[in-house]
C-alpha cells in the first residue's frame, strides 16, 4: 500500500544517515545477550521462601555521565508478590557507577527500584539481594559518551533535591538527529514528571486506562505527578531549558521527555531523587507491644518503642538524627530503656527515619508513659502496659465474719480473693477464681479486676455445726494456689457472763467501774456484731449498748458509775458501822438471757463538815431543849451505827445529857441541852466515838434572857 511505502522510505532514510551507530548498538546488544545472566547465592533449602524473581535495568546500554532504571521484583514460594521487602543494590566493580538509594522498599507489586548512575566506561554488575534468599545479578554495558549520539539528551541539575515543594532543578534537553544535527527553532518538546509510566499513545503525558503504570510510588494503584514541571517548551538551538519544582514526597520522580523529529517520535526517561529536608517537624511514637509482663514470670518481658521522625512535608527523615527517649512515669519497679539505668536514651535514626529503644519491664505492674524528642521537637507520650505475672498467692476474705445463719436460710456474706503475683502486684484482669464450701452455698466462680474476685456465700443445706468453711483457687504458676476462711453461723444469745465488773465502788457520786460481759450463743460462739445489751444497776448509773467484734471476742464494755446514797441500806450492826453504804444488783441482759452480779457501795469516814446538829438557836437561860446530831461522810452518805456521846469537856453555857447510836439515816436522838444563868453565845458539842469517827462535832447557840 502507499502509505507501508511511504513508511519504507522513511525507515531507509533515517537507517542510511550512519551504519556504523547501528553496527555499535548490534554488537552490544548481542555481548549483552550473551554475557547477561543469574548469579546465584547458594543457601539452604529450608531458607525463606521469598525469591527476587527479575531484575532488569532501563536502558540495557547505559552511556557514561547517564542513568538508567533498575526494578527488582520479589514474590514469595507461590509466586505471588510480597510487599514490604527491604531489598539492597550494589555495584561492582564500583568505579564504573553506583545505585541510589542504595536500598528500596518493594510495593504492591512486589517491586523495588533504584537509579543507575553510570561513572565509567565497562561492563558493570548490578546486585540486588533480600535478608534470607538467594542475590540476583545482571549485567550492563557502559559506553564512552562519544560512543552514541542519541536525538535526546537530558541534563539535570543539580540530581538530588529536597522534598520540600520549593527547590528546583534546572532541566536542560539537546534535541538532535542520529546525525547530530541539532532540530530546529520550535520544535516542540513535552514534559511530564511523576512515576514511571509506559507512555503507549505517545503523547507524553500519562492517560488513564491506556498508558501502563511502571512504578507506583505512594503504591495507591494510580499515577500521580511527583513535583511540577512545564508542560512543554519550544527549541532554540536545538534545546530547551526548564525548571523542575521538587514536590513534597520524598522517592525517585521520573521526567520524561517528548517530541517529534522528522516525522519520528522521539521519547526518554530521566530521574532525579527527592530526599527529605534536614529538620524534624515531628515525630510519631509507638510500642510494638503494648502489653508486656513483669521480668522473670515467664511472659514477654521487652518491647521495641520506636520513634518515627518525619519533616514538615510529612517525609520521613534521612539517617543519623538523634532521638531522646525518656520515661516520663512508670511503676518504679525497675524498668528501664535498653537496661539502662538513667533518665533517658539517645540512639539515632536509620535511613528510614526511625529510632528505636528497648523497654524492658520490672518487678511491678503499672502503666509506663514515654516520650521522645529531637532538638525541641517533642512526641506525644505513648503507653505500655506491664501486667503482672501467673498468681502466686491468693487471700480470701469475708466482709462479715459472723453472720446469724445457723440454722437459718438464705442469710448473705460477702466474699473476696485477692490474687497476686511474685512481686506482691495484682495478677491481670479476667484471671478465673473458683469458689467453694463444705456448708450452705457459695456462687462458684468470678474473674479479677483489678486483682480481686469476688462471690457471695448464701446460709442453707448441706448443715455442718454452724462454722461454714469456704475456699477460692486459681491455677498458680507453679500449680493450684487456694485459701481458706470460716464464717461463723451464729444463733441467738443464750449465755450472759460478766468478765469484768467492779464488786465494790465508793459511794462518792463520781467513781467509775470497768465492767465487760461476754455474750455467746447455743454452740458457745460468738454472736454477730452489734447485739444488744441492755444494763441495769440498782444504785448507781450503767449504760446499755452492743456487743463489738463477733469474730475474734463478742464483747461488750461499759462503766458503773457511783452514787451518793440516801441511807445507810446495809446495817447489819446497830451498834457499829461495817462501811458498806448498800449491795447494788447489776443486771445485764441480751434477748431473753440475763445475768445478775452483787456490787458494794462503800461509804467513807464522819466528815464534821457535813455532820450537823438540829437544836433551837435561841435558849432562854435555864431552859432544857431537846438536840438531834447527823452524821455523814465527805461524800454526803449517812452513817449508821455510830455511838454519839455529850462532849462536855468542849460545850458552854449548858450541860448535854444521854447517849444515841446513829440509825440508817445517820440520826442519833436522846440527847437534851440545858441552857444556865448565864447570857450569851453557848457551844453544844459531840463525839462520835465510832471507829470510823473519832470526830467532834459542835454547834452554836444563843443564851437569852
Amino acid at each position: 500500500s502507499e502509505a507501508g511505502k511511504e513508511k519504507t522510505m522513511k525507515r531507509n532514510s533515517f537507517c542510511s544517515t550512519k551504519v556504523i551507530w547501528w553496527l555499535l548498538l548490534t554488537m552490544a546488544l548481542v555481548y549483552l545477550m550473551m554475557s547477561c545472566g543469574e548469579r546465584s547465592t547458594p543457601t539452604n533449602s529450608k531458607a525463606s521462601a521469598l525469591v527476587i524473581k527479575s531484575l532488569v535495568i532501563v536502558p540495557p546500554t547505559v552511556q557514561e555521565g547517564r542513568t538508567g532504571v533498575v526494578d527488582a521484583v520479589v514474590e514469595d514460594g507461590a509466586n505471588n508478590p510480597v510487599s514490604g521487602v527491604i531489598v539492597s543494590f550494589s555495584v561492582s566493580p564500583s568505579n564504573i557507577g553506583y545505585c541510589s538509594p542504595q536500598v528500596d522498599t518493594t510495593d504492591a507489586n512486589g517491586s523495588a527500584g533504584t537509579v543507575f548512575t553510570a561513572s565509567a566506561p565497562g561492563i558493570a554488575i548490578i546486585r540486588a539481594s533480600i535478608e534470607g534468599a538467594t542475590a540476583k545479578t545482571i549485567q550492563v554495558e557502559v559506553v564512552a559518551s562519544e560512543a552514541i549520539t542519541k536525538p535526546l539528551s537530558i541534563e539535570i541539575t543539580p540530581a538530588v533535591l529536597p522534598a520540600d515543594g520549593i527547590s528546583t532543578s534546572q532541566i536542560k534537553v539537546t534535541v538532535s538527529d542520529t546525525t547530530g544535527n541539532l532540530a530546529k527553532d520550535g520544535t516542540v518538546v513535552k514534559f511530564s514528571a511523576g512515576e514511571k509510566f509506559e507512555d503507549h499513545d505517545g503523547d507524553g503525558y500519562f492517560t488513564e486506562g491506556i498508558d501502563k503504570l511502571k512504578y507506583d510510588v505512594n503504591q495507591d494503584g494510580r499515577w500521580n505527578a511527583i513535583g511540577f514541571i512545564p508542560s512543554y517548551a519550544l527549541t532554540q538551538n536545538g534545546e530547551v531549558e526548564v525548571n523542575y519544582v521538587a514536590g513534597l514526597r520524598t522517592g525517585t520522580a521520573y521526567i520524561k521527555v517528548t517530541t517529534n523529529l522528522d516525522g519520528y517520535l522521539i521519547q526518554d526517561d530521566a530521574s532525579l531523587l527527592l530526599i527529605p529536608t534536614d529538620s524534624v517537624a515531628y515525630i510519631v511514637l509507638m510500642p510494638d507491644q503494648p502489653r508486656i509482663q513483669v521480668r522473670g514470670t515467664g511472659g514477654v518481658e521487652a518491647t521495641q518503642i520506636r520513634a518515627i521522625c518525619y519533616d514538615d512535608n510529612g517525609n520521613r527523615v534521612g539517617a543519623d538524627f538523634p532521638v531522646e527517649f525518656y520515661i516520663i512515669s512508670g511503676p518504679d519497679g525497675g524498668e528501664s530503656l535498653d537496661g539502662v539505668v538513667s533518665d533517658s536514651i539517645t540512639t539515632k535514626t536509620n535511613p528510614y527515619g526511625e529510632a528505636s529503644v528497648t523497654l524492658l519491664s520490672g518487678t511491678k505492674s503499672g502503666t509506663v508513659r514515654l516520650r521522645a524528642k529531637v532538638g525541641t521537637v517533642l512526641s506525644a507520650s505513648t503507653i505500655v502496659t506491664i501486667c503482672a505475672g501467673p498468681p502466686v498467692e491468693i487471700s480470701l476474705t469475708p466482709y462479715y465474719c459472723n453472720i446469724p445463719g445457723c440454722e437459718v436460710d438464705c442469710v448473705e456474706d460477702s466474699l473476696c480473693a485477692c490474687v497476686v503475683d511474685r512481686y506482691g502486684n495484682p495478677v491481670p484482669d479476667s484471671t478465673s477464681v473458683y469458689f467453694g464450701t463444705e456448708e450452705g452455698m457459695v456462687l462458684p466462680s468470678d474473674k479479677t479486676k483489678q486483682g480481686c474476685a469476688y462471690s457471695l456465700y448464701i446460709s442453707g443445706d448441706p448443715r455442718n455445726d454452724c462454722i461454714a468453711l469456704v475456699w477460692a483457687e486459681t491455677r498458680g504458676e507453679d500449680g493450684i494456689i487456694r485459701d481458706t476462711c470460716i464464717i461463723i453461723l451464729s444463733g441467738g444469745p443464750t449465755s450472759v457472763t460478766f468478765l469484768d465488773y467492779p464488786h465494790t465502788i465508793l459511794a462518792d457520786g463520781i467513781s467509775e467501774g470497768h465492767v465487760l460481759i461476754e455474750v455467746l450463743d447455743a454452740n458457745d460462739y460468738f454472736v454477730v456484731d452489734s447485739t444488744p445489751v441492755k444494763m441495769h444497776s440498782v444504785f448507781g448509773s450503767v449504760a446499755s449498748g452492743v456487743t463489738k467484734d463477733g469474730c475474734q471476742t463478742s464483747l461488750f464494755q461499759t462503766y458503773l458509775t457511783s452514787e451518793v446514797l440516801a441511807q445507810d441500806y446495809s446495817m447489819k450492826y446497830p451498834d457499829r458501822d461495817d462501811s458498806v453504804g448498800a449491795v447494788s444488783l447489776l443486771t445485764a441482759k441480751c434477748g431473753v438471757e440475763s445475768t445478775t452480779v452483787n456490787v458494794t457501795f462503800l461509804t467513807g469516814t464522819t466528815y464534821s463538815e457535813k455532820c450537823s446538829i438540829h437544836v433551837v438557836e435561841y435558849i432562854p437561860i435555864g431552859a432544857t431543849v431537846p438536840v438531834v446530831v447527823f452524821v455523814k461522810d465527805a461524800y454526803g452518805n449517812p452513817l449508821g451505827g455510830h455511838h454519839i456521846v455529850a462532849d462536855q469537856a468542849h460545850s458552854w453555857r449548858g450541860t448535854i445529857t444521854g447517849s444515841s447510836y446513829t440509825n440508817e439515816f445517820g440520826e442519833a436522838t436522846g440527847f437534851f441541852f440545858k441552857a444556865d444563868v448565864s447570857v450569851g453565845v453557848g457551844v453544844i458539842a459531840f463525839y462520835d466515838e465510832d471507829p470510823k469517827g473519832d470526830v467532834c462535832i459542835a454547834f452554836n447557840v444563843q443564851i437569852v434572857p
